[in-house]
């Protein structure tokens, strides 16, 4: 199933077991990650914290934010070798219970492997298997049929003759971060779904993307089907959207 370094959509993020809390936090919410590695001197890993470790652990219990983070942090922590194959690295999560390893080489961190990052993959195979019968779908390959014999009189086109045009074949969609997700509605009386792209996990800009919904508020990883649109930052809206 192949190298789980080859899983990993970015590099960990850092801390020095002697940063504040308040610190961390702000590291995180710089970064965007939900968690922290924790390491002292060397870079020998100490163990992972959490925004929810920062929050239950620390402000619910009244920690001060100027104590060191290394007092929230959880210390028995199971890694994986950075050679683990990505079928173990299922068996682990599926048995532990966790939702982030840290990856290893040695005693040097060099990834923090994530359940999200194994969706991920799993939605991409999908959509590798998914393409190819969509496209069929939208523009049907037809057998050739048995010649047709014409004399040289007939052999130009008749005037007029009309082309027929067949669906257009689907296009691959790509964004950035600030790009505005659209999907269409399949009913005229509602109006369509729009949502603003904030993280796109492929460096090419491929699906899945992360998108805030303008309606809800909420935020959730979509990979775009056949009603769906891309519209970049500052390009105007089609004129014929529903």
């Amino acid at each position: 199933m192949g190298d789980i370094r080859s899983t990993i959509t970015r590099q960990p993020v850092t801390v020095d077991k002697s940063t504040s809390i308040q610190d961390a936090a702000r590291e995180m919410e710089r970064q965007g990650v939900g968690a922290l590695l924790v390491v002292e001197d060397d870079d020998n890993l100490v163990g992972i914290v959490t925004d929810r470790d920062i929050v239950l652990r620390g402000v619910a219990r009244g920690v001060s934010p100027d104590s060191q983070i290394e007092a929230l942090t959880t210390t028995e922590v199971i890694t994986i070798p950075a050679g683990i194959d990505v079928e173990r690295a299922y068996r682990v999560f599926r048995d532990h219970a966790f939702r982030r390893l840290p990856v290893m080489e040695g005693r040097r961190v060099v990834g923090l492997l994530s359940v999200d990052d194994l969706l991920i993959r799993n939605e991409r195979q999908v959509a590798d298997l998914v393409h190819p019968l969509a496209d069929e779908v939208f523009t049907p390959h037809h057998e050739a049929g048995p010649p047709e014999t014409r004399s040289t009189a007939a052999a130009a086109p008749a005037p007029h003759a009309a082309t027929p045009e067949l669906p257009p074949r689907r296009r691959k969609m790509r964004a950035a971060p600030g790009d505005t997700l659209v999907v269409h509605r399949s009913s005229t009386q509602q109006s369509d779904r729009t949502g603003e792209i904030f993280e796109v996990r492929s460096p090419a800009g491929d699906p899945p993307f992360a998108v805030r919904w303008s309606d809800t508020g909420h935020v959730s990883f979509i990979y775009p089907g056949p009603d769906a649109e891309v519209r970049h930052r500052g390009e105007p809206a089609h004129s014929g959207t529903r």
